[in-house]
C-alpha cells in the first residue's frame, strides 16, 4: 500500500495535510526519510527528520492452485500459483507417492505459473503429491512466504496403448533396468513391427533380435528383444535413428549370445542370421556377424560384399537378391552343409558343429578377440532357425 498524505499536527490539531497525489505512485512500501521544515519567508526556522516504514497490507501469502502433469511433457511439472511468485531453487520441494523425481530448473519466477524439470517422467496412473515445507523460496511481491503445504498433483500421462505380449515385456525390462523407454510413437512402430514379424513367422524361429532402427536410445536399442538381456557395444560406434554404423576399425557389439548353449532353434541342421543395411560397407568382405572358435569346422560368418556376395535392403531398395539376407544351414550329415543365399542359390560349407563361442556383430570373435571389423550400417539383425521358405514373407517388412 501506498502513503499519498502525511499529516502535521500543532498542539493536537492538524495544521496542514501533505498530498502526496500529485506524485506519481505515493510513497511505496518500504522505509522513507521524511523531513518536515518550518520556514519564516524565506528564513528555514527548523526542520526535523524521521525515518518511517511503509508496511504492506498484503499479508496473504501465495497459494498453490493447482500442479499438473500433462501426457505431451510427462516429464514437466506445471504448478499454478493464487498470484504472482518468485522462486530462488527448489529447496523445500520434493515429489512423493509412486514416484520420487526430483525437480530442478523452474522456469516462470516472476508469474503465477512456475515449471519444473522432473528427473524421470511420469507414467500413467501414478498417484503423486508435491511437498513443500517452510524452507522453500516462493515468495510473492510483498515477500510472503508459500506456507508448507501438499498438493496432489493432477497426473494426466495417457496410458500405454494395448501392446503385444513381447513387446510389452522388452518395455518392462527397461523400465525394470532404468532404461529410458522410446516415444510413444516408437513404441507403435515398434510393436507393429512384431506383430507383422509374427504374421510372416520370423519371430518364431528367432533366437535372437535386435532393431536397431530406432528413435530410442543407444541403451535402449541394445535389448534382444527375444532373450530380453542388454548386448554390450565397443569401440567407435556411430548411433542415429537408422540404426548403428561400425567404424570398420574397432567397434562392435557382443550380443551376450552363444549359439551352441544359448541357441534354442539356431542348430547345425537348420540355421540362421538376417539383417537389414542403411549403409553399404566399402570393405570387402565385410562381416556382418562372425564367431571362430579355431576349428574350422565350427566357422561362421556372415559377409557382404558390396552387395555381391549377399543382400539386404538399403535405403529401402532391393539389392539384386530378395530383401532379406540370412543365412540357412542344410544338413544331411552334419558334414556336408550349404548355406542358402535365397530361393534358389547354394554354397556348400563343411561345418561339424554349431560355434561354442560368443556371436559378435560388425565384426568376428576370433577366439575371444575381435578382429575383422566392419564399417556397415546395420538397422536389424537376427539370429535363429533358417528362414528360407519365408523370407518373401519377411522382406517387405524392411
Amino acid at each position: 500500500m501506498a502513503v499519498n498524505k502525511i499529516v502535521t499536527k500543532v498542539d493536537g490539531t492538524i495544521n496542514k495535510a501533505i498530498d502526496f497525489n500529485d506524485l506519481k505512485a505515493g510513497l511505496a512500501v518500504g522505509s522513507h526519510t521524511i523531513t518536515v521544515e518550518a520556514w519564516n519567508g524565506s528564513t528555514l526556522v527548523s526542520a526535523q527528520t524521521r525515518n518511517i516504514t511503509i508496511a504492506s497490507s498484503d499479508s496473504t501469502a501465495p497459494t498453490i492452485t493447482t500442479a499438473t502433469v500433462e501426457d505431451a511433457n510427462p516429464n514437466k511439472l506445471v504448478v499454478v500459483f493464487s498470484e504472482v511468485v518468485t522462486i530462488t531453487n527448489t529447496t523445500g520441494l520434493t515429489i512423493t507417492g509412486a514416484a520420487t523425481p526430483t525437480l530442478s530448473a523452474p522456469t516462470g519466477s516472476g508469474s503465477n505459473t512456475i515449471t519444473f524439470t522432473l528427473s524421470t517422467a511420469l507414467t500413467n496412473g501414478q498417484s503423486v503429491t508435491l511437498n513443500v515445507t517452510s524452507s522453500n523460496t516462493i515468495k510473492d511481491a510483498a515477500s510472503n512466504s508459500l506456507a508448507a503445504t501438499t498438493k496432489a498433483i493432477t497426473n494426466n500421462v495417457a496410458a500405454a496403448g494395448s501392446y503385444d505380449a513381447d513387446y510389452q515385456a522388452v518395455l518392462d525390462y527397461a523400465t525394470a533396468n532404468g532404461i529410458a523407454l522410446p516415444t510413444t510413437t516408437q513404441q507403435d512402430l515398434d510393436n507393429q513391427f512384431i506383430i507383422d514379424y509374427k504374421a510372416s513367422g520370423g519371430w518364431a524361429l528367432d533366437d535372437t533380435v535386435f532393431q536397431f532402427k530406432s528413435t530410442a536410445t543407444t541403451a535402449f536399442k541394445l535389448i534382444c528383444w527375444k532373450r530380453r538381456i542388454q548386448a554390450v557395444a565397443y569401440g567407435g560406434l556411430t548411433w542415429s535413428d537408422s540404426g548403428v554404423l561400425g567404424n570398420g576399425t574397432n567397434g562392435y557389439i557382443d550380443p551376450l549370445f552363444i549359439p551352441s548353449t544359448d541357441a534354442v532353434n539356431f542348430t547345425l541342421e537348420d540355421a540362421s542370421i538376417g539383417f537389414s543395411i542403411f549403409s553399404e560397407s566399402a570393405v570387402s568382405p565385410s562381416f556382418i556377424a562372425g564367431a571362430y572358435d579355431g576349428t574350422l569346422s565350427s566357422y561362421i560368418l556372415l559377409s557382404v560384399n558390396n552387395g555381391s556376395s549377399s543382400y539386404a535392403v538399403i535405403n529401402g531398395d532391393v539389392q539384386t537378391s530378395p530383401a532379406y539376407s540370412k543365412l540357412g544351414y542344410t544338413s544331411v550329415n552334419r558334414i556336408s552343409d550349404k548355406i542358402w543365399i535365397d530361393n534358389t542359390t547354394e554354397m556348400v560349407r563343411t561345418i561339424g558343429q554349431v560355434i561354442g563361442v560368443k556371436l559378435y556383430i560388425l565384426a568376428r570373435n576370433k577366439q575371444g578377440v575381435a578382429d575383422s571389423f566392419n564399417n556397415t550400417g546395420i538397422g536389424f539383425l537376427s539370429v535363429g532357425a533358417s528362414k528360407k521358405t519365408i523370407h518373401s514373407s519377411i522382406a517387405p517388412l524392411f
